[in-house]
């Protein structure tokens, strides 16, 4: 029995590292192919049909380049740095839930020895916690990279990388302290059954939560409008100037896995999360298989939106954005964890019997 739950972790951890690394490389391709629509130009067409191997041209590219390391840079750092980046962005990982436990039929539970299934590596009871500290630790890896390199433009984007990722920390863990006032749980998965009768979004405090949330994410990944730190026409790239071939690839991959798990997170705190909605198929076992293909629809939501956002909006001077950051969103915070103390004191039972 030991065994086959050792297997079966080995394999979860396995599958979650190859659909997250998939599901990166063409997130790539659809940001190209959404940026050339929104410009009114083709995108990548070239590399298989409908250009669908395009990331494998790109894998390709990045592992066959010259690995160039500059002759100034701290060499130990500068080769941390995208390490700290990569690992960071697949630890996180280890804690948000594709979906909830999976029934095996009868005539399998003797031969895996297993009665079912969940799709989550881990569920620590601090899970959002554990969560939020390792997004904490990947600004590490940007500003070991700004400093390492020994360049101006890189380093100012170092710097700039860490005040935004501070600042934004804030408020990003107040908008979810309001979700863990309601639910009375860290754990990813109490957050979201308790979604299992009404959305944290259709609650005064989610509603707020989740903009003040949303706002924040755009910041911690870097990302425009708040793309600071890699701001192309005032800082050449930022923080990864120096970088190139397959260091430069795991920046890459890190900024594209953050956008992928924090729409997942995001659709856990405030959409239902794998909840199936209205009931279907209540009971049956193919209601989990049907929850991941909701949750899925959620988190592809999130990441188109992550796409739309960049090539519409402008990016915001920096001063601009550590007013938002100081001025707007940590009151708007505190105002929104004291709101949240007050619906459950006095406003859930009211406001359930109005949606259910």
């Amino acid at each position: 029995m030991e065994l086959n739950l050792i297997l079966v972790w080995l394999l979860k951890s396995v599958s979650f590292f190859i659909i997250i690394l998939t599901g990166c490389a063409y997130y790539t391709l659809a940001e190209r192919k959404f940026a050339g629509f929104i410009q009114d130009r083709p995108g990548p067409n070239r590399a298989g049909p409908l250009g669908l191997f395009q990331p494998l041209a790109d894998g390709i590219k990045f592992l066959a380049k010259e690995e160039i390391i500059p002759a100034n840079v701290s060499k130990t750092m500068y080769l941390v740095a995208p390490a700290i980046s990569m690992t960071c962005a697949i630890l996180a990982w280890s804690v948000v839930p594709l979906g909830g436990t999976i029934f095996i039929p009868e005539f399998m539970q003797e031969f895996l020895g297993l009665t079912s299934i969940d799709l989550l590596v881990a569920n620590p009871d601090t899970g959002i916690l554990v969560l939020m500290a390792i997004s904490g630790l990947a600004v590490y890896g940007i500003m070991i990279a700004g400093w390492s390199s020994n360049n101006k433009y890189s380093l100012l984007g170092g710097i700039r990388a860490t005040a935004q990722m501070i600042s934004y920390e804030l408020p990003l863990g107040l908008s979810i302290v309001a979700i863990v006032v309601m639910s009375g749980s860290l754990r990813l998965t109490d957050i979201n059954d308790m979604q299992k009768g009404m959305w944290n979004i259709f609650t005064p405090a989610g509603f707020i939560g989740f903009f003040i949330f949303l706002t924040a994410i755009f910041a911690e990944t870097n990302r425009l409008p708040f793309d600071l730190a890699e701001a192309e026409s005032e800082l050449v790239v930022g923080f990864h100037t120096e970088y190139g071939a397959f260091k430069f690839a795991l920046f890459f991959l890190a900024e594209y896995m953050n956008m992928i798990t924090m729409s997942c997170v995001t659709s856990l705190l405030f959409f239902g999360g794998y909840n199936v909605p209205f009931g279907i198929l209540e009971g049956s076992q193919l209601q989990p298989l049907l929850g991941v293909g909701f949750f899925l629809l959620k988190v592809l939501f999130f990441a188109f939106f992550f796409i739309w956002v960049r090539w519409t909006l402008p990016r915001f001077r920096y001063d601009q954005l550590m007013v938002i950051g100081w001025k707007k969103l940590i009151p708007w915070s505190l105002f929104n964890v004291l709101l949240a103390s007050v619906y459950i004191m006095y406003f859930r039972d009211t406001w359930w019997n109005l949606f259910n």
